[in-house]
């Protein structure tokens, strides 16, 4: 009872302060009161404002500094290289409403797709792809593109209505799991139609492309398909954690 009432107390002040980051009222820079005045005002201990503001940090919302307090960051999502999560998921844990808009769909034959769409532990490559293209949101604001390439073989029909929503769940929905080979991330130069799609202010995006396989009703593992994602890199960061290294 005591740890529901203390992680009821600390979500207070998380949603207390990122309604005001979210809506302006706190911007980039400006410094959040001090744990003292926080714990006084709101009638919290030390302990339950200091987990707050860590967790605010973990979140991306704002930066503490040794000695000199807590400002509030550049908005920016962060998503550990380690985890396996929707981008939906990721989202809502900003407290953000997450969006999907379809741009383009196209049944490809193997040999359209680019070269990085393969899978080194199959010998056989599926016959075509679907080809998707869709724009990611949060809280209408533009974050991500992504593009799927889809084992026809494995999935021949599509609802195309249901991918306005999460891919993930739309897979899941279909009881195919993910199995992740291998994840690549690098930087690219972004196209004059994805710097207009993502309002960047950058001519640069963060790029990563995910290998994937699923289990087959037949009980095989085979390949599912490329997932590529071009992220905004003043709106979305990669958080790399010990484990990692």
């Amino acid at each position: 009872m005591k740890d529901k009432k203390l992680k009821a107390k600390y979500l207070k002040i998380e949603d207390f302060f990122i309604k005001k980051i979210n809506s302006g009222s706190l911007k980039a820079g400006d410094r959040l009161p001090p744990e003292v005045k926080i714990s006084q005002q709101n009638g919290f201990s030390r302990m339950t404002v200091n987990k707050a503001l860590k967790d605010l940090e973990k979140q991306g919302y704002v930066t503490r500094i040794a000695g000199r307090g807590t400002f509030v960051k550049e908005k920016s999502i962060v998503r550990s290289l380690n985890e396996t999560v929707s981008f939906s998921d990721i989202i809502k844990r900003q407290r953000m409403t997450p969006g999907s808009t379809l741009l383009s769909y196209n049944l490809l034959e193997s040999k359209a797709v680019p070269t990085y769409v393969s899978f080194s532990n199959s010998s056989i490559m599926p016959s075509k792809f679907h080809y998707l293209k869709r724009l990611r949101t949060g809280n209408n604001q533009p974050i991500a593109i992504n593009e799927e390439y889809l084992n026809f073989d494995v999935m021949q029909n599509i609802d195309l209505a249901l991918l306005n929503k999460s891919l993930y769940q739309y897979l899941k929905k279909c009881k195919l799991p993910l199995i992740e080979n291998y994840a690549e991330i690098n930087a690219v130069r972004a196209t004059k139609e994805q710097q207009s799609l993502l309002h960047l202010s950058v001519d640069f995006l963060l790029k990563t492309l995910a290998n994937v396989d699923t289990i087959s009703i037949s009980g095989k593992r085979v390949p599912l398909g490329v997932f590529v994602s071009y992220y905004n890199p003043d709106l979305y960061t990669y958080r790399f954690n010990g484990s990692n290294i």
